[in-house]
């Protein structure tokens, strides 16, 4: 009678051999199969809030989500104070990132999975309702809107409130992935609105602190030390999509697209076409009620993640940016 013979030393480790090559062929491409993935997910994303803006546009008389003019203050009439939609003083401090994206989600033009990405690398940072801040997990408030209160959406303040705020990393959640357009100024004229072309950016995931595209910059290590670069594409490069006024995506490699420039104004005089950091408040443009000319009045491109603005009277745009890795 024979017996069966198993599989000698050798043979197990060639067939072991075997295996992990095929892994190593295998695995580099499913890593990108599954990146590619993501990075569509996110197109995707950006999509909807466009067209989520351009629902809001059709139902506004053309006009973008602005936070303070949709918030304002109380109206006095003959019964006594009344909030009243589109009436009374516009509150600009409210033209921050977290209250726009509270104020889309509060009237359903968005949805909380919708402003956080599928290539978020940043663990303070998740959809609100299925991340856990502080050992809870909290659903947004739908039920703070009652206009006739003078309540329009949770506020970032709020326990319910989206918040898009990353200067107390591991102590409070953020629900925001991306940035958008500083809502300030000759931008929020003349780029947040849905007649704006593609020249306008709207949305895109975030860029270094103050846009910096190298660590001589500033000394600190803020372009190879940024978690920002883990969004898409190869390590160490930053690549996202960017939405644009008009509807369109484009995905980028740099914080300099093509279609995004601007002709900055010295001393009333035009001072030719130059390239647009998208991050950077780069340009001077419009003065301030002083009458000082003001960077955060200009009209190039500049993409925020923004926790507290202002106005002409007051510039303002308090930003906060990603934790450095190690």
């Amino acid at each position: 009678m024979k017996t069966k013979k198993g599989f000698t030393l050798v043979e197990l480790m060639v067939v072991i051999s075997i295996i992990g090559l095929l892994m190593g062929l295998l695995l580099p491409a499913l890593s990108s199969a599954m990146a590619t993935a993501r990075a569509k997910k996110d197109s995707a994303n950006i999509r909807g809030m466009n067209q989520g803006m351009a629902s809001y546009a059709a139902d506004f008389n053309g006009d973008w989500m602005i936070p303070g003019e949709v918030w304002r203050a109380a109206v006095q009439t003959a019964s006594g104070p009344q909030y009243i939609w589109g009436q009374g003083r516009p509150n600009f401090f409210l033209n921050n990132t977290a209250d726009l994206n509270s104020g889309m989600v509060a009237l359903r033009y968005w949805n909380p999975e919708l402003i956080v990405s599928p290539c978020e690398v940043n663990k303070d940072i998740g959809v609100k309702g299925e991340i856990d801040e502080n050992g809870q997990i909290v659903a947004y408030d739908y039920a703070a809107y009652s206009p006739s209160d003078g309540r329009y959406w949770a506020q970032p303040s709020s326990s319910g409130g989206i918040r898009a705020n990353l200067g107390n990393p591991g102590d409070r959640k953020s629900h925001v992935s991306y940035t958008n357009q500083c809502l300030m100024g000759d931008r929020l004229r003349n780029k947040w609105h849905s007649t704006s072309g593609s020249d306008s950016s709207a949305h895109c995931l975030r860029g270094t602190e103050n846009g910096v595209t190298s660590d001589v910059e500033d000394g600190s290590g803020e372009w190879t030390r940024s978690p920002v670069h883990d969004f898409m594409g190869p390590a160490g490069a930053w690549m996202a999509n960017i939405g644009w006024a008009d509807g369109s995506i484009t995905t980028e490699t740099n914080y300099f697209p093509g279609n995004s420039r601007y002709e900055p104004r010295v001393g009333g005089y035009t001072n030719g076409i130059k390239k647009d950091n998208i991050f950077a408040a780069e340009f001077t443009g419009s003065t301030d009620d002083d009458g000082n000319p003001n960077n955060l009045l200009a009209g190039d491109n500049f993409l925020v993640y923004c926790y507290l603005a202002g106005d002409e009277g007051y510039p303002n745009c308090l930003q906060s940016w990603d934790e450095l890795k190690d």
